[in-house]
């Protein structure tokens, strides 16, 4: 029997190697197995696109912003503060889609997934069923002006978005706030600067209703803290709205009674006023509604005795949906001022605001006279008493037209 030939140096190494990379190619034969099954597994889910929807990705660099915009609203006009800390903060991305929530599509408004996506963007349902009931109003409430989604939203998550002590302020701009200031007291910097900040709010009746206020062509754009509210029927007293914002959203402070206030009767006016007027040169802003015919300002303005009473008008600079008050800087008085030019105010303004501008200067040193006749309305009153603003005349008196 012969015996088995010895391999030769080369045929060693080459025995050598196939011992060598048999593991390797083994390796290589299982990975391509696991590949080929991974590959019939459906692919995972895309992250959420949100700029087809409108929904901008807040900046990395939104905190260094939104802090300029914060230390600097306290020097802000009032009625402007807002729109400052709306433009400057954007913690959870561009607040358009949600601000202009109200306009259609078809005006140049946002789709309803691009709010859709905003919402989403700042975690705005504190449950699956508040999402359901905000978009479930949506589209019945656009283009009406309609705080409905709104106000459902507040109905459902309560403090979660800040609707207390009720959802009256519920709004596209109030809740942009909220999601602000949770999110500015949350980063080390933005908190502390919060605390100087105080907002006003719109006078809003529980219900969410506001009269519609007269325009005027000179205004001072701070209503002050105090206001008495005129209606056909009655007379109201106490503390316009105002907001501080912090760790839990947006509180509201309106002193004792929410607005209106709580009712008076002329005779207890002045009192009333004495307990909520910061001082005997505070201004008191006069709320009425712009068609309200203007006589009946002057009985409430002689029950106010000394107090100082500007009639409040429309102000320029708040959000779109939110009616602030400014106030027409002209004190109104009961008593007519010795040697007063004296201005007859009927169905138009125009003809007292023409008399104003012929009279000359010497004839303005002494508080105009307004004799307002019963076709006269708040409105036509605004109108004047910014005409008197302009040429910086700083107080005017009323009285009734005679027959």
């Amino acid at each position: 029997m012969s015996r088995p030939r010895r391999a030769g140096p080369e045929t060693q190494r080459a025995e050598d190697r196939a011992r060598w990379m048999r593991p390797m190619m083994l390796a290589a034969v299982l990975a391509a197995t696991l590949a080929a099954c991974k590959s019939k597994e459906p692919p995972p889910a895309a992250p959420a696109q949100t700029a087809d929807a409108g929904a901008a990705a807040p900046a990395a660099d939104w905190a260094a912003r939104c802090e300029a915009a914060l230390a600097g609203a306290p020097q802000q006009q009032p009625v402007r503060r807002v729109q400052a800390i709306l433009d400057g903060c954007r913690p959870c991305g561009d607040w358009a889609p949600l601000l202009g929530w109200n306009v259609l599509p078809a005006d140049g408004g946002p789709k309803t997934a691009q709010i859709e996506a905003a919402m989403d963007a700042c975690r705005a349902y504190c449950k699956p069923e508040a999402k359901t009931a905000f978009l479930g109003t949506l589209e019945a409430s656009r283009g009406k002006h309609s705080p409905r989604p709104w106000r459902v939203l507040g109905e459902t998550c309560g403090e979660a978005v800040s609707a207390r002590p009720d959802t009256r302020y519920m709004s596209a701009p109030y809740f942009a706030l909220d999601r602000i200031a949770r999110a500015a007291a949350a980063h080390g910097k933005l908190g502390p600067l919060l605390a100087a900040i105080e907002l006003p709010l719109p006078p809003l009746s529980s219900t969410g209703g506001a009269f519609v206020l007269p325009a005027a062509p000179a205004i001072a754009p701070d209503a002050g803290p105090v206001h008495v509210t005129v209606s056909t029927t009655e007379i109201t007293v106490g503390k316009l709205p105002r907001a501080r914002l912090g760790a839990a959203g947006v509180t509201v402070e309106a002193g004792e009674a929410l607005y209106p206030g709580a009712p008076v009767l002329p005779a207890a006016l002045a009192a009333a006023l004495d307990q909520l007027a910061a001082g005997p040169d505070a201004r008191i802003a006069v709320i009425a509604p712009r068609a309200m015919a203007a006589r009946r300002l002057i009985d409430v303005i002689a029950a106010a005795g000394e107090h100082r009473l500007v009639l409040a008008a429309a102000a320029a600079g708040s959000p779109e949906g939110w009616h602030l008050p400014g106030v027409v800087p002209v004190v109104l008085s009961a008593k007519e001022a010795p040697g007063a030019l004296r201005l007859s105010l009927g169905e138009s303004a125009d003809g007292a605001i023409g008399a104003l501008k012929q009279a000359p200067p010497d004839q303005l040193a002494a508080a105009p006279a307004i004799a307002v006749d019963d076709k006269a309305t708040v409105e036509g009153l605004a109108k004047l008493l910014g005409a008197l603003a302009y040429r910086d005349i700083a107080a005017a008196s009323l009285r009734r037209a005679r027959p």
